[in-house]
């Protein structure tokens, strides 16, 4: 599907579908429409301390942030249009201690406080959930999805096991929607940029029935020109961008007690994406590769990554008011991944191996959450029900490993189930003293169906495609989990609250599509306890905000994989880690014009006991030399060595100005800085897959007109050009990494009404 293809079809899609939802409004008067949210949102406390945050994290309803007991960080519209963070991927400098480690083309792996995973292929799972209005998405292929309609983003980091369940070992992001509204709004927003950059996103929500049914519809279309130039002639460069998607919403609301919303959307894509594409480490014969070592802005590769994918889903949820005390929320959910991606496998123009994925993925979730609300009680009480199929088809293939033209398919194909049941509740024992416990039981069954074709021509098969290699035939695994929480509350003032607690994280077994043997085909939960005390403070009559959390994580049976083949890993339970820590959060608002934010963060994360780390081929030319390497099993005793993604420290400063013109309108700038400590991607902690400390420098200047209708905001991203590695991994003929996108800029208009 090419560009002008896509850019034809979401035209297509989101003019129809425009025209249905604005047929219900056309009464309404766009000139008599309020004043609008995202204008009214950067300007709201121009005269005040800072704003009181309102989060959803704990199941209940709406708190406030400063009295919720977790760690949570919580972004609003406006904060997201004003760095434009479009995706996870630009979210993550501004959460303490969170990380964003991108496995493959198309597939990306959150981390918090150094709990993630590199594996997001079939039977494995993430170790930092995402959910959307409260569903849960399986696969890592939706995690760089653009936002759409957001009202707010929420960050929970460490395990959430009693209301969030399964593989929230390391946290959850909440994205939560806008409401459809009962009076005509929306908005229109064009942003062009370097790199030939184009996006476009609208938003348009009004009523359908007055009072009694709304609706709302957001699009959005992203392109731009590789970002990475390919060194090898005729061949298309690395990083660009083709992709969009449409997002509807019904509210009905058919009583004063009962309310059901309707979500679905739809997102394709065809794109040329980032992938391991530059080598960190020369390799033979590999000229024009080993000529783009440190330089971020070239690569030699002899086919560029070239990616297909679509998903989408619809979910129903409702809410019911039984009685003064208790609400009923039902949601149901169904969503679907797709994509087709084809990969250079070594980094580099010489043609060694390339690689096929062919992945679909279907999932369907239903949740049930009775809310509790008494004088001195709070809760929720769940069930939550998980059914997930997923099909896939990798393949490698090449000329000289060995040194025979070979080919490797694997189609596994599997299936999971959970069921759980959780309670959590917050029980008073004075105005200021609160007590929480919850306990979540979960079972789970996972169920492989592998199929694995090998083959070697010289030219004609001389292993019989499914002998002697990786196991083929079925398995099945029954794994069940409980998850307890235990906690104490103390607001010590109105302005001060302090909370020490405990709680258990629990992430799913899984079943090994790589296993080479019987006896590998699954691998056991990991588990994890955190211990975390944390105060949240307001101060000088809320113009300054200072929340500081200290964890500590025991972490069991850590789910490590292995390298076993091109392209091809394999995942067991070989670890266990400790992690500890402290984050800072600052926010001050000293005058009416200026605003600062200062984030810092300390994390010692290692590995426990990690005898065995299995180490790729490539990688061997640089630990060899180590005591901890073992020639004869190929392994590397890493134990005490830092975990992936695990920075030790981390800074995050931000500065806005704003100024008032009158009957002019206003005028902003803001700066920011995010610096991080050197990250290690391997077990080893060899130098060559590690990215060393480096920081990012973001500019902002933005314009508002004085009847909030209209903003304009110039914008310039990495603006040193800094080069840096998201990820390195060793899995080809050298260590190669991916790399982050270089310096951006442009200018971004934006139209409500």
């Amino acid at each position: 599907m090419t560009y002008h293809h896509i850019k034809r079809s979401l035209r297509n899609i989101s003019s129809g579908a425009a025209l249905v939802i604005c047929g219900g409004w056309v009464s309404a008067s766009i000139a008599a429409a309020p004043q609008s949210a995202g204008a009214a949102d950067a300007r709201a406390g121009a005269d005040a301390g800072l704003e009181e945050i309102v989060v959803t994290a704990q199941k209940t309803g709406a708190t406030s942030l400063q009295r919720t007991p977790i760690a949570v960080s919580a972004f609003s519209t406006a904060d997201l249009k004003t760095s434009l963070a479009t995706n996870i991927r630009d979210l993550v400098s501004y959460v303490p201690n969170v990380s964003l480690v991108q496995v493959q083309a198309v597939n990306a792996s959150i981390y918090i406080r150094g709990v993630g995973t590199n594996n997001v292929f079939s039977g494995s799972d993430p170790d930092v959930t995402m959910q959307i209005d409260g569903v849960y998405i399986a696969r890592s292929a939706d995690t760089l999805a653009d936002f759409l309609d957001v009202d707010r983003i929420e960050v929970l980091r460490g395990p959430q096991g009693t209301l969030y369940g399964r593989n929230a070992i390391g946290g959850t992001v909440n994205i939560i929607s806008k409401q459809p509204s009962d009076t005509l709004t929306g908005q229109e927003e064009l942003t062009i940029g370097n790199f030939g950059t184009v996006q476009e996103q609208a938003y348009i929500s009004g009523p359908l029935v007055p009072g009694k049914l709304q609706g709302s519809l957001a699009i959005n279309y992203l392109r731009h020109d590789p970002y990475l130039k390919n060194l090898v002639p005729g061949v298309s460069g690395v990083n660009d961008a083709n992709h969009g998607g449409i997002r509807g919403q019904l509210r009905w609301e058919p009583t004063d007690t009962i309310d059901a919303t309707t979500r679905f959307d739809v997102s394709v894509g065809s794109e040329n994406p980032n992938n391991f594409d530059v080598l960190v480490a020369p390799f033979a014969g590999a000229t024009l590769a080993n000529s783009a070592i440190g330089n971020f802005h070239r690569v030699a590769v002899d086919a560029a990554t070239n990616d297909v994918t679509h998903s989408g889903g619809i979910s129903e949820e409702i809410n019911g008011q039984i009685n003064a005390n208790l609400n009923l929320k039902s949601i149901s959910a169904y969503h679907w991944t797709a994509y087709d991606t084809f990969q250079d496998l070594d980094g580099t123009e010489l043609y060694i191996t390339a690689g096929k994925v062919d992945e679909k993925e279907a999932e369907i979730t239903q949740e049930f959450d009775l809310q509790m609300h008494y004088t001195n009680f709070e809760g929720v009480a769940g069930l939550y029900y998980f059914h997930d199929h997923e099909s896939s088809d990798f393949t490698a293939q090449g000329p000289s490993l060995p040194p025979v033209p070979f080919l490797i398919e694997a189609l596994p194909a599997t299936y999971s189930d959970a069921e759980a049941a959780f309670v959590q509740g917050t029980y008073h024992l004075t105005s200021s003293l609160a007590l929480t416990a919850g306990l979540r039981y979960t079972l789970e069954d996972k169920h492989l169906q592998q199929d694995y074709q090998f083959h070697i021509y010289i030219p004609e098969p001389v292993v019989p495609p499914g002998s002697g290699f990786p196991f083929n035939g079925s398995v099945t695994r029954h794994y069940h989990g409980v998850t307890p929480k235990f906690g104490i509350n103390w607001n010590a003032t109105d302005d001060a609250m302090f909370y020490v607690s405990a709680t258990k994280g629990y992430k799913s077994g899984g079943v090994n599509s790589a296993a080479a043997a019987a006896q590998g085909e699954s691998f056991n939960p990991e588990t994890i306890w955190s211990y975390e005390v944390g105060a949240k403070t307001d101060w000088f009559d809320h113009r300054l905000r200072a929340n500081l959390t200290g964890f500590k994580y025991d972490y069991s049976d850590l789910q490590v994989q292995s390298l076993i083949g091109p392209g091809l890993v394999s995942i067991g339970n070989a670890a266990s880690a400790a992690a500890k820590g402290i984050e800072a959060e600052l926010t001050a608002k000293p005058t009416p014009a200026w605003k600062l934010t200062t984030n810092l963060t300390y994390l010692s994360a290692t590995y426990r006991t990690f005898a065995a780390a299995s180490v790729p081929q490539a990688l061997v030319p640089f630990v060899s030399s180590s005591p901890d390497y073992d020639a004869a099993t190929g392994t590397f005793n890493a134990s005490g060595r830092t975990l992936d993604a695990a920075p030790r420290y981390t800074a995050f400063v931000a500065a806005q100005h704003d100024w008032e013109l009158g009957n002019q309108g206003s005028i902003y700038g803001r700066a920011e800085y995010h610096w991080q400590d050197r990250v290690y991607f391997d077990p080893s902690n060899a130098t060559v897959m590690s990215q060393g400390a480096y920081g990012l420098l973001n500019l902002f200047a933005g314009y508002n007109t004085a009847d909030g209708l209209w903003q304009a905001q110039l914008y310039a991203k990495n603006v040193t050009d800094k080069g840096y590695f998201i990820s390195i991994a060793a899995n080809g003929v050298a260590p190669f990494g991916l790399v982050g996108a270089p310096r951006t800029f442009g200018i971004q208009v934006t139209r409500y009404w």
